[in-house]
């Protein structure tokens, strides 16, 4: 099955951790539970192509979820699964332009939506 790629990434994961990790130039994604390593590495390079972004190693695992309590209610967190992208060159904006953590809707304003199904055209149009 194919996936269209601007649905394979769907958040940055803002952390402590994930924070000190930017200046290795290591990245952490929430992504699709269906998104493989390929899919990752294409979405990441397609989508942040203007910032030079070319990926050297994906590594994925998945977040279980865990037990939660609200008073007397008992429930569950939401697993997800995520993604430890590592780049050789470029970047990801994850924050805004004054340090801020940009917010769903500007950020899906931010990203570049792309046309997978012209660009699969093109390539069988190639072959």
């Amino acid at each position: 099955m194919k996936m269209n790629i601007n649905d394979v990434i769907k958040r940055p994961i803002i952390t402590e951790k994930s924070s000190s990790l930017l200046m290795k130039n290591v990245y952490t994604l929430e992504i699709d539970s269906r998104a493989t390593k390929t899919d990752v590495k294409a979405a990441v390079e397609l989508i942040f192509e203007k910032s030079g972004a070319k990926v050297s190693k994906v590594n994925m695992l998945k977040v279980k979820p865990r037990p939660k309590r609200m008073g007397k209610y008992e429930g569950y967190t939401k697993g997800y699964k995520k993604a430890i992208v590592t780049l050789s060159t470029g970047s990801i904006p994850v924050y805004g332009a004054d340090g801020a953590v940009v917010n769903n809707e500007e950020q899906k304003r931010a990203m570049k939506i792309i046309d997978t199904d012209k660009i699969l055209a093109q390539a069988e149009k190639e072959n």
